[in-house]
């Protein structure tokens, strides 16, 4: 109980004691008009922090590098098939990515922790999640890398791989703000 404690303590001050996950940055593409609603909950950085490497493995069990693929902005859900709130989320996002083209927004489902891939696959399966790519970070290196510390986390990558923003918990993928947000991202 008291190392729960602690943990939460240091997140929490982790996160507003960092310059970078503050308010938004003059020097990204983001539109502070178009942070509404859901969007709100999102800690743009003032400081984006270039990402060099991202690995992951694949349904096929092949280590790739995320960062190495050509891409537009990148939207990183890190979750586990046994966190329920993960789980609640994760539909609205699919129907998110339903409505855009991989080359202007790429959502990606990271699996971190111990999760098999049949424990994934008949998630999605079950869920109808026809939309998003899922991959595995099985030791939790890559969400220990960009502190990531609690589940669902989400962080948005631009264009040319730097984390803009990040949000810790979950929302609601599918409200009319959060869908504007995205398509201001690809205008």
């Amino acid at each position: 109980m008291r190392f729960t404690i602690l943990l939460l303590v240091y997140a929490h001050s982790f996160m507003f004691a960092n310059p970078s996950f503050s308010s938004v940055s003059k020097n990204t593409t983001i539109n502070s008009e178009s942070i509404a609603g859901e969007m709100k909950k999102f800690s743009f950085h003032t400081m984006p922090v270039t990402i060099k490497t991202l690995f992951v493995l694949s349904d096929e069990e092949i280590e790739i590098d995320l960062m190495k693929q050509e891409h537009g902005f990148i939207l990183i859900n890190f979750w586990a098939t046994w966190c329920a709130p993960c789980v609640e989320e994760m539909p609205s996002l699919d129907k998110l990515q339903s409505l855009f083209n991989l080359d202007d927004l790429r959502i990606i489902t990271i699996a971190t922790g111990r999760n098999s891939q049949k424990k994934i696959m008949d998630f999605f399966s079950k869920n109808m999640i026809l939309h998003l790519e899922n991959f595995r970070d099985v030791r939790g290196a890559s969400a220990t890398k960009l502190g990531v510390f609690g589940l669902p986390s989400t962080i948005l990558i631009s264009p040319n791989g730097q984390e803009i923003a990040r949000l810790v918990g979950p929302i609601d993928w599918f409200k009319p703000e959060v869908i504007e947000f995205f398509k201001s991202l690809s205008m």
